[in-house]
């Protein structure tokens, strides 16, 4: 399933993803023995509420992509932790000949990536922004396992993930494997040699080449063409010669590279005389399809049926049938008549000439022209006013106009109107639009669209805000703290902050507001103690006095205190066996616990985090020596102030620092 990172709200999982026909539901609440295994390459994703895996899922999932935001919510139909929560992605598919992959991950909160349980990304920590690693790793041919671990610890949560093969040639220097299930088949009456074979499983597969030689000899040549197929069926004419062709297949990656043939399949041509050709050819249209008959050609066994469409002379064969009758069910709407013509073949496979063609209607199709000259004629608070051109009267009956925002590809229809013109009243204020229009004829037959125009609907007196978003907030103690985000377009002048010991809270007309703001933030340091178990949520007003609709309920995160603040290493720096830093003293906050010590996290890596990094002793000093290091080495270290209630900060900014042995005198 896959979900745009603009998106700010959370939740697009299983039930969602089941309305979207993007994902596949395998089982809800049963444990992982019972769930489906999803076809490859789709990945099996499992929801735990937890960021260990441990349990049972609480749902397992079949997804096209790892691609999701979960915003700041549960997934629907899943009961999971609004934070801690974690979710399982795994895949096994075949990776043909194997080679350079680039692996992209990014998330909001934690991420790891294996391949084969082989670890190849690491960015597990808790983060308020974005983090994404791409990494690129080489992999073997044949059948492998993919896995993408993902920790949803606190707020928003967001996570993608790809792999793409690397397909330049200075760096994909290995050739694709020779294509299985290779076979040919020669059709006598055509001469026509089929060879089709399986598709291979590379993912930087260009295509394939076809080849030909005559039985004994060993000279090739290519019978593809100017480019390489992009199927796995190829159609052609050996000579005629009674003679055996050998066909073989070789594959071609996006680097150029060719591959080894496949299995060479023989081909023996043949050669006849025609029989005579068919008469009595006729045809009628119905119930969706074009039936022919004609008379029954002596010593023919099989008949070729060729179309032509409307006025075209270009006739192409579309079926081969053993008796004299077909019905043509693969019709176009847009055209109105066909053409047909049949030749006899003998059991030799020559052909005979023409039968005289038929003329077959078929109902009107055809969409109308589309409209031409489209406009934006008026710009104003009541809306985007559009107007355009008919591009053929007489065969129009209506105009269907539609809508997509500028930055989206999410378009829905505006209005359906008979005339030149059309008023949009409905769109957001301040939001920019795109707008195209298509003719409808009498036969409900759609147009193209025309290109793009584009519109806003002014921002007024009346324009109604949209409604804030993200809100989040922590209560410690009795000190409230909320933020949310403003919604765009129409601006804002006041923020009305409601609250209730229910769900929704009732933000109507009636509703007292619990404070007033003129910022996305509100914060309240005396809050009662029979007070504090409240649900919150934000109106937001313009200067007209037009109130947007309310954001979602939300009830604060309670916290005993708040843990140390972060510290700074100010110098730091590598010697023989020893690598010594210092760092800044933290003050607890009053009312909160004491500072005990600082403890030290060390890494061999950069991206230090407290689950990826080695914690070191607890310290009371704030300063350290590390001496269990190698000369030539480079380490990564940060460090967290840890208070008297086992509190711990985040940690330090990084630093890193390489020891060296002394110089000899």
């Amino acid at each position: 399933m896959h979900v745009d990172f603009r998106t700010p709200l959370r939740g697009l999982s299983a039930a969602t993803a089941l309305a979207l026909g993007t994902a596949t539901l395998c089982a809800l609440g049963a444990p992982p023995a019972f769930a489906a295994a999803c076809p490859s390459p789709q990945w099996q994703a499992r929801f735990f509420a937890n960021t260990t895996f441990s349990g049972t899922p609480a749902a397992t999932v079949c997804d096209a992509a790892v691609s999701e935001n979960y915003g700041t919510g549960d997934p629907p139909g899943v009961t999971l932790p609004a934070d801690g929560f974690g979710v399982r992605w795994s895949l096994t598919r075949d990776f043909g000949s194997g080679g350079p992959f680039s692996l992209t991950a990014e998330a909001l909160d934690g991420i790891r990536v294996y391949v084969d349980e082989e670890l190849k990304i690491d960015l597990w920590r808790d983060v308020t922004t974005i983090q994404k690693k791409t990494v690129n790793v080489t992999v073997p041919k044949g059948v492998h396992t993919l896995r993408v671990d993902y920790a949803a610890f606190t707020g928003s949560a967001s996570v993608a993930f790809a792999y793409t093969p690397r397909t330049s040639p200075d760096v994909d220097t290995t050739p694709p494997l020779a294509p299985t299930g290779a076979r040919t088949t020669y059709d006598t009456a055509t001469r026509r040699a089929t060879v089709t074979w399986s598709p291979n499983a590379e993912m930087d597969l260009a295509g394939y080449r076809v080849f030909r030689r005559l039985k004994d000899t060993t000279t090739y040549v290519d019978v593809t063409g100017a480019a390489h197929l992009t199927g796995t069926t190829y159609t052609g004419v050996p000579p005629a010669t009674g003679q055996v062709w050998y066909y073989e297949v070789r594959a071609v990656d996006k680097a150029g590279r060719e591959g080894p043939g496949s299995v060479d399949m023989p081909v023996t041509t043949v050669d006849a005389t025609p029989p005579a050709a068919a008469t009595g050819l006729a045809g009628k249209h119905a119930d969706g399809a074009n039936s022919l008959t004609w008379t029954a050609v002596a010593d023919a066994v099989t008949y070729d049926v060729y179309r032509a469409a409307g006025d075209s002379r270009t006739y192409t064969k579309v079926a081969t049938v053993g008796t004299p009758a077909y019905g043509d069910t693969a019709l176009d709407p847009a055209v109105t008549s066909y053409k047909y013509t049949v030749k006899a073949l003998d059991a030799a496979g020559n052909a005979s000439p023409y039968a005289a063609h038929v003329a077959v209607a078929v109902p009107d199709t055809t969409p109308p022209p589309p409209p031409t000259a489209p406009a934006v004629t008026a710009e104003d608070d009541q809306g985007v006013t559009l107007s355009w051109q008919s591009g053929s009267p007489a065969d129009t009956t209506a105009y269907h106009v539609y809508r997509a925002p500028e930055d989206l590809d999410v378009e829905t229809k505006a209005g359906t109107t008979a005339g030149l013109t059309l008023q949009d009243t409905t769109g957001q204020a301040g939001q920019r639009f795109r707008y195209r229009v298509a003719a409808v004829d009498a036969a409900g037959n759609e147009s193209a669209r025309t290109p793009w125009v584009s519109g806003t609907r002014a921002v007024g007196p009346e324009s109604v805000p949209t409604a804030p978003r993200a809100l989040t907030g922590t209560l410690t103690g009795g000190r409230l703290e909320l933020t949310w985000a403003a919604g765009p377009y129409v601006p804002v002048t006041e923020y009305r902050v409601y609250r209730s010991a229910t769900s929704p809270v009732p933000t109507g007309p009636d509703a007292q507001p619990y404070r007033v703001t003129q910022d996305p933030a509100l914060s309240v340091d005396d809050v009662p103690a029979d007070e504090r178990d409240q649900f919150y949520a934000v109106v937001a007003v313009t200067r007209y006095g037009v109130a947007s609709p309310a954001s979602g309920s939300f009830k604060p995160v309670h916290q005993a205190h708040r843990p140390p603040a972060a510290t700074r290493i100010y110098d730091v720096s590598g010697h023989d066996g020893m690598v010594w830093f210092v760092w800044d003293h933290v003050e607890a906050d009053e009312d909160a616990p004491a500072i005990t010590g600082y403890r030290v996290y060390r890494a061999t890596e950069p991206g230090v985090t407290k689950e990826n990094a080695t914690a070191l002793p607890l310290t009371t000093d704030n300063e350290f020596r590390d001496t269990e290091v190698t000369n030539g080495t480079t380490y990564y270290y940060a460090v967290a102030a840890v208070d008297a209630a086992g509190g711990e900060a985040p940690l330090s900014a990084e630093v890193s620092a390489t020891p060296e042995a002394d110089p000899l005198p």
